[in-house]
């Protein structure tokens, strides 16, 4: 039996349609005020003010960093270095009080970069979002605990090759994207430790002065189609301090993973599928890469890759909320980030005296599984579909070496100094002979790759050590291990290093099979005549 239809209780309408115009009048005044709060018309980005369809040229980005500094105080725009072509390389320091780089400010330092592929623009243009949302809030609550120091634009030469074909497959901007590589055709997120580049150099000159404590660098990865609005990750290299990478892994990512959930952006560890679906593999260790290179730094570095085949204003939005992210979570817990970096940089310190000791740096690496399977998930013919994977995402040790006291560099090695001082490496000259007990590696083959990368055929080499006396003249060089950055010239040093001077070709006219490596492990605490 249908049950009747039952009269309208007027009583409950009409109050319904009270309730329905006052959520009418206040929705109305919501909406003046946040029409009020968003950004004036000349402080959009290009990204917002096309709609999202286009992303800023280097002269658009100068132009707003430049009103965004001149109405705050607290913003403070800098030119750190210039591009091969000339363009200005540009910081924005965000600090209430200023910054003065003294290393007894309490506050935490954070360095967040864009651009290093320049088709990957949505960091830029978040970056620039996130400056905007500073410079208008001089209380905003990072500035308590942090100094912000943003770099939207790293790869200005090749942000200004704009083409819609820069990345096949990326869904827009729609009018173009800066491409990939430099000027000169480098990547600069291959140019950490060889810094062949001006723009890589002056990002380490940059990294030098400031210190930081967590540097953040945002991409765009175009790999296996997944979930995921952005992936992300933290340093995988085993010399990279145990606990940071324990902390970041164990603690600060899944928090900030969590938080983002609940904000509705789904997040996860970078990665690809392999062609079944059955494993998720992270990409290299070497500190070629940005966040490995401030990893063996003995900082937190954070990679951030949004997804290509998400909307252009998607990914913007994912990128910003994720860098916001981790930037929330630096300023809760800024003693005991902060706490950690300097204890990594006061045990380089404290290798002075402390031999021989047991102190090693992993010179090569395999990636390995995670003992543990992890749920990813993917697509199955454009279906979302959940998959449980192996997790390669690790790196065990295939060449460590304990670290010595000191490298002995010859004065002919002139190129291997000069790269040494860009890192912002101590480097001491010999003022009067010197003699003692060395370890030299003799060459027993030298393995050069068949092809080019990065305009270098890298080199391999199979050595075998063997204590003997040492000797050197006025003129040669110490590097001594007790300094912040001990584990990056060892890393550069030493001949079987993956990332190092000699594979990069720096080395070459000094390498001979049967011949010792040029450069002498000094393995007992030793006292040089040199100038300090």
């Amino acid at each position: 039996m249908t049950k009747a239809l039952e009269a309208p209780d007027w009583r409950r309408l009409t109050c319904m349609v009270l309730y329905s115009s006052l959520a009418l009048c206040v929705g109305f005044l919501l909406s003046l005020e946040l029409l009020a709060q968003s950004p004036k018309e000349e402080l959009l980005t290009v990204a917002e003010s096309s709609q999202f369809k286009a992303t800023s040229t280097s002269a658009q980005v100068e132009e707003l960093i430049g009103k965004l500094a001149a109405m705050a105080p607290h913003i403070t725009a800098m030119e750190y270095g210039k591009t091969v072509e000339g363009r200005p390389m540009t910081a924005v320091v965000c600090a209430n009080p200023p910054f003065t780089e003294d290393r007894n400010d309490l506050r935490g330092v954070a360095l967040v970069i864009g651009n290093i592929h320049a088709g990957e623009c949505d960091g830029k243009e978040a970056i620039l979002m996130l400056l905007r949302e500073l410079a208008e809030d001089p209380q905003h609550r990072w500035l308590e605990h942090l100094v912000l120091v943003f770099v939207p634009n790293f790869n200005a030469d090749g942000n200004d090759q704009m083409a819609p074909n820069n990345r096949p497959g990326q869904v827009g901007p729609e009018q173009g994207m800066g491409r990939r590589t430099t000027a000169e055709g480098f990547d600069l997120n291959r140019d950490f430790m060889k810094l062949d580049s001006p723009e890589g150099r002056a990002m380490v000159r940059l990294i030098d002065r400031l210190d930081p404590d967590m540097f953040i660098d945002c991409h765009t990865t175009n790999g296996s189609k997944h979930q995921y609005q952005l992936t992300y990750d933290v340093p995988h290299h085993p010399s990279s301090p145990e606990n940071i990478r324990q902390y970041m892994r164990q603690t600060m990512m899944p928090t900030i993973t969590e938080r983002l959930w609940q904000e509705g952006i789904r997040t996860f560890y970078y990665g690809n599928f392999d062609r079944g679906n059955t494993t998720w593999t992270t990409y290299g260790y070497e500190p070629r890469y940005s966040t490995e290179y401030l990893g063996l730094r003995g900082k937190f570095g954070v990679l951030s890759e949004s997804y290509s085949y998400l909307d252009y204003e998607g990914r913007i939005k994912a990128s910003r909320a994720f860098v916001s992210a981790c930037l929330d979570y630096f300023a809760e817990h800024v003693t005991t980030i902060r706490d950690m970096v300097r204890n990594v940089r006061q045990k380089w310190l404290d290798r002075t005296g402390q031999f021989p000791n047991e102190q090693t740096i992993v010179l090569n690496a395999e990636v390995a599984e995670f003992p543990e399977s992890f749920l990813v998930k993917g697509f199955e013919d454009n279906q979302p579909k959940d998959y449980v994977v192996k997790f390669l995402g690790r790196y065990v040790p295939t060449i460590e070496r304990s670290v010595p006291y000191a490298y002995l560099v010859p004065r002919q090695l002139k190129s291997a100094m000069v790269k040494l001082q860009q890192h912002g490496i101590e480097v001491e000259e010999l003022t009067a002979p010197w003699s003692g007990k060395v370890e030299a590696a003799k060459i027993k083959a030298i393995h050069a790759a068949p092809r080019a990368f990065q305009g270098h055929r890298m080199v391999k080499l199979d050595v075998e050590f063997s204590v003997t006396p040492g000797a050197a003249e006025p003129g040669d060089w110490i590097v001594r291990t007790a300094q912040p950055l001990g584990a990056v010239a060892a890393y550069l040093l030493e001949p079987e290093s993956n990332d190092g001077l000699a594979t990069w070709n720096y080395l070459d006219e000094h390498l001979q099979v049967d011949s010792n490596f040029p450069i002498l492990r000094i393995v007992e605490p030793s006292k040089f005549p040199t100038e300090r």
